[in-house]
């Protein structure tokens, strides 16, 4: 939270304005030792809700009208409810309906939801209510001045049934009001902030007879407000808690305190105020942090903590346990973000705050942008120990504190406004097997919900709460591979559920009633890994519908959106040549190499493999033979046949890539530096290939594209969203990016560059209607032509991206709302008309300096490096953002490629993690020597590097200066991974 003097004068000025109470958020500090407990030294284990957690269904309950709830008691079955509003609601009815009038308090049965006839009249604001011993009665506290008509100023007692006022006991407190009230046998004591009670001086303080209202001589002082009082259960003292730095003058009672409840003497040896310190009485911070409740149980004493001060003043932030007697700490959640309500079952600890981060017990660290959680569950014991607090300029580090476990419970709420401290629940009460939660929340689970709201172990119906990500929103990723084509393995990220962190994850095949694959995985919102499964049995030759279903263990599910496996994706290019529009190609094995036509998608004999090896070269292997391009006899001479042959490592058989003008390519044999060249420029079906000098003339005849035989996703810029069909013969429209074969393209390589556009879906291709050269006019795809209408070529843009051009025209393709027109490739915004060519498979990242790919040992890790093989480690899909940048995404984990830290420092390691769209996620090409290729991070703009050349397997990848010597370690190729 924001902690500048401007912010906290501003935030104290706003608050000021709500009587006696200061709610912000904070800071926290170092005070006393920590407290020894015989637990395990690890963080404490986040906990799967057991049978005595209440679920996440939050049940019907009378609700309170533009309004807020304070504080809460239970007597029996009857929760009663104090703070500000002038109406009740009935459950579920929306704001303005169904109202009841109530004046600032209500009773309710907490095992129905119903309003109770109970309906007394008090003038203002309560803050405090309390139960009598026997049950007969409450005392409410606040800022009035009459109650039933009847003088009671801020302090009054009523019957538990009529909710008339007790008669005979009418004392009086004056000052800002009483915020705290508890009982002892015939005592009531009482707290918040005033100067007298019966018209006798008393600091804050102060206590009555139950039967008569006259004033004890109890007289402890604080100088500061009060907030919170119990009795503690196992001894003789009254345990306050508030915002004061001293109780009658000792200043070790800072913000909590135990005193006599007899003579009121500062109890000097309970220990909870010798650690905690959260008062302080001058300068700017002062009343800026506190104690906001305590609650008990049999065994113990739980309050919790909130400070918006310098981490010196205030040095708890969140929820706390103390043993019953001598006010040990038991355990202490630091779970940071100011804290409210308190209730223990004596198994279970419930809390009410704003969490932003925890990840000093385990859970969430902090988010960007902040995300904010407004109720907990703990352990009512201790199960391990704070790990280290890093924010040390704002937080106390309270690492080898004992902590409770946090129980995988995570309702969702909607803050409030009525108050203005912007904040959901502020108090905790229950009974049996229910809880009760009041405050100023507008909506739990994004259901009516308004003020207060039940929980139950066992909701009524039995729990519905399921997992939270579904449907669109829950997408996964396929991999098929040649060598196992029965095989299909789907990869998708966890869903999360806010009461089961354990999920059963089934795989279902299209048309199967049982699944094929199931397991279990651990997930939160926060943190949601990779689910693997795997149809061992898949139908070879037809592409395959799969879901994923996550269920809890109350039977609660939640289904993934389609994943289709393709039946075989092949990812090889075609080698065409410029002049003639004709591919490389093959008539048998170990023999020289044709010239052969492309009809639609080329035939395996026109498919070639990328085989990466060290220094940026490669082996080009065919489809169709298994047979590897090469030099004739390890020629040198020009006019040499190039052939396919078995493949060997020779210096024959490896090339490299140069990049000359328009987007064509040379190939270039590593042993003779010659060129692949169409011999004598012969367009015919059957013509020879030969190798030649690269810069002979005419130029063309050396030059060709490397066009992908497999499929393509082409997505948009600006949008990051794919060009795709709803239908045959219809227009283009912009689709979020799937595995759907709607958005897949095949380049149709034709002569000087050109290329149809070819769908997988429908077998039309894309197309300019009815010819038109106007700007404006709607790019389609129909029955495939030749006509200058179909045929598309490239112009490279910056960051990777490039215009499709259309022949006949001209003109770009560009993105217009819901359709792809074509306009002007100069018309603005130019990032409109550019588009990223996206391999619809992955690719793998080769290292120049040793033929070897970055990949993975597990989720969240550093990238090694690795000898090639087909494993999902190595493979990569590119996630544009639209401005130039993507992510790179690993098959195996679902995680991204990142620079740790995020560091600006050279050496940083280049690591895997979880995706986010924090800058050190996202990357761009920058074009470099013969064909490789810079990954520049942007958050650094530094480059991925092999760590000082090293070309042996388990190699780390760090980021560098992309102008570091030698440059070769900076060099990738992205090569199709299969």
């Amino acid at each position: 939270m924001g902690k500048n003097l401007a912010l906290r004068r501003a935030r104290k000025t706003a608050i000021g304005a709500v009587v006696g109470m200061l709610v912000v958020a904070g800071l926290v500090s170092l005070g006393g030792g920590a407290a020894v407990a015989d637990v395990s030294p690890d963080m404490p284990p986040l906990l799967q809700r057991d049978a005595n957690v209440v679920t996440s269904d939050p049940i019907p309950t009378v609700q309170i009208d533009n309004g807020y709830v304070w504080a809460q008691t239970t007597i029996g079955s009857t929760v009663y409810a104090v703070g500000k509003f002038d109406n009740a609601r009935e459950p579920k009815a929306a704001p303005g309906t169904a109202l009841t009038a109530r004046s600032n308090v209500l009773a309710y049965d907490i095992n129905t939801g119903a309003l109770l006839p109970f309906a007394p009249k008090v003038n203002g604001v309560i803050k405090a209510v309390a139960a009598s011993p026997d049950g007969t009665r409450i005392y409410i506290g606040g800022s009035f001045s009459s109650v039933n008509g009847q003088a009671r100023w801020n302090i009054a007692a009523l019957d538990a049934n009529t909710g008339e006022l007790v008669p005979g006991f009418a004392p009086s407190i004056g000052g800002s009001g009483v915020y705290a009230l508890t009982t002892s046998g015939s005592t009531v004591y009482a707290g918040g902030l005033f100067t007298q009670a019966n018209g006798t001086a008393r600091k804050n303080l102060t206590a009555f007879n139950s039967s008569t209202g006259a004033l004890l001589p109890w007289a402890p002082q604080t100088d500061l407000q009060v907030d919170a009082m119990v009795m503690d259960p196992a001894g003789t003292d009254t345990i306050i808690g508030g915002r004061f730095s001293q109780i009658s003058g000792d200043t070790g009672q800072n913000g909590i305190g135990a005193v006599d409840k007899t003579t009121g003497a500062v109890d000097t040896a309970w220990q909870a105020s010798k650690t905690i310190h959260n008062g302080v009485n001058g300068g700017v911070d002062n009343g800026m942090t506190g104690i906001f409740a305590l609650a008990v149980d049999a065994n113990g004493v739980y309050g919790t903590g909130w400070s918006y001060g310098l981490s010196v003043e205030g040095n708890v932030e969140g929820t706390f346990a103390l043993d019953a007697g001598t006010g040990k700490i038991r355990w202490l959640a630091d779970c940071l973000g100011d804290h409210y309500g308190i209730y223990s079952t004596g198994k279970v600890v419930y809390a009410t705050g704003h969490t932003h981060t925890c990840s000093t017990m385990n859970l969430q660290p902090e988010q960007s942008p902040s995300a904010f959680h407004y109720a907990e569950a703990y352990t009512a014991d201790a199960r391990g120990t704070l790990g280290t607090q890093t924010n040390l300029s704002h937080y106390t580090d309270w690492a080898g504190m004992p902590a409770p476990s946090a129980y995988a419970w995570t309702p969702d709420f909607a803050v409030g406004v009525t108050s203005g401290l912007g904040q959901a629940g502020l108090s905790i009460t229950g009974t049996g097997n229910m809880i009760s939660i009041g405050g100023e929340f507008r909506s739990v689970n994004n259901g009516q919900f308004e003020g207060l709201v039940r929980f139950s172990t066992t909701p009524p119906g039995g729990p519905k709460d399921g997992p939270r990500v579904s449907g669109d929103k829950w997408k996964g990723n396929v991999v098929r591979t040649a060598d196992a084509p029965h095989s299909v393995s789907i990869s998708i990220p966890a869903t999360w559920d806010r009461d089961d962190m354990s999920l059963t994850y089934e795989l279902y095949r299209n048309g199967t009633a049982a699944p094929v694959a199931t397991t279990k995985m651990d997930a939160t919102w926060w943190k949601r890994p990779i689910v693997h499964l795997a149809d061992p049995a898949a139908p070879a030759g037809t592409p395959q519908t799969y879901t994923v279903v996550a269920k809890d263990g109350n039977g609660n599910a939640a289904t993934s959106a389609a994943i289709v496996a393709p039946t075989l994706p092949t990812g090889q290019i075609a080698l065409v040549a410029r002049d003639s529009g004709k591919a490389v190609g093959v008539n048998g094995t170990d023999s020289p190499t044709v010239q052969q036509s492309i009809s639609g998608v080329s035939s395996p004999s026109q498919r070639w493999t990328m085989v990466p090896r060290a220094g940026g070269k490669f082996l080009l292997k065919n489809a169709a033979t298994g047979a590897c391009l090469a030099v004739s006899d390890h020629s040198l001479t020009d006019g040499a046949r190039i052939l396919q042959w078995t493949c060997t490592e020779d210096p024959n058989f490896l090339w490299s890539l140069k990049q000359v003008d328009g987007g064509y390519s040379q190939l270039v044999g590593s042993q003779s530096g010659k060129c692949v060249t169409l011999q004598d420029g012969n367009t015919a079906d059957g013509a020879a290939f030969i190798q030649n000098d690269c810069a002979a003339t005419p130029a063309t005849r050396s030059q060709f594209t490397l066009s992908p035989t497999g499929q393509l996703a082409l997505m948009a810029r600006d949008s990051g969203k794919a060009i795709g069909v709803d239908g045959t013969v219809s227009p283009t429209v912009p689709q979020t990016v799937t595995d759907s074969t709607s958005q897949r393209w095949t380049m149709v390589p034709r002569a000087n560059g050109k290329f149809l556009l070819k769908n997988a879906a429908t077998g039309a291709c894309l197309a300019v209607a009815d010819r038109s050269v106007d700007d404006g006019a709607k790019v389609i795809q129909w029955t495939c032509y030749d006509d200058p209408n179909f045929l598309w070529s490239l112009k490279q843009a910056d960051g990777g991206y490039a215009q499709l051009i259309a022949s006949h025209s001209g003109k770009c393709i560009t993105a217009d709302g819901a359709a792809f027109i074509q306009k002007d490739c100069s018309a603005t915004p130019a990032t409109s008309s550019q588009f990223m060519l996206a391999p619809a498979g992955k690719v793998r990242i080769v290292a120049s300096d040793s033929g070897k790919a970055v990949g993975v040992n597990g989720t969240d890790s550093p990238t090694v490096q690795q000898t090639i093989a087909d494993s999902p480690s190595q493979q990569w899909t590119m996630v544009p953002k639209g401005d130039g940048t993507f992510q790179l995404k690993n098959a195996a984990p679902g995680a991204c490629l990142a620079v740790s830290g995020p560091s600006v420092d050279d050496g940083a390691r280049v690591v895997q993690w979880t995706c986010s769209e924090q800058q050190n996620h996202y990357w761009s090409l920058k074009l470099s020597l013969n064909g490789y290729n810079q990954l520049i991070a942007s958050h650094s703009g530094k480059c991925l590097t092999l760590q000082d050349g090293n070309t042996a397997d388990g190699a780390a990848f760090v980021q560098n200066n992309c102008a570091a010597t030698p440059i070769s370690r900076s060099l990738f190729t992205l090569a199709p991974t299969n």
